[in-house]
């Protein structure tokens, strides 16, 4: 996640030092690693909440004795 952030920064600076043709790659290319930054970094998170949520439910699961009804 942090390499594809890394080189979308690094596809920003050439797009600023480039010229003619090559501003278009450049584009395209710090484009792409920044949706795949972004890509990432929202799977993680989605990953970091549900294993909060498995947390949160076991102890509450371990606190009840049995498995929750929903009451």
């Amino acid at each position: 996640m942090v390499i594809f952030f890394v080189l979308g920064l690094a596809g920003s600076a050439a797009h600023g030092l480039a010229d003619g043709g090559a501003i278009i790659i450049a584009s395209i290319v710090s484009g792409v690693f920044f949706s795949c930054f972004l890509i990432l970094f929202a799977i993680y998170w989605i990953g970091y909440l549900l294993k909060g949520h498995a947390i949160w439910q076991a102890e509450r699961q371990g606190e009840s004795d049995g498995p929750s009804t929903g009451r």
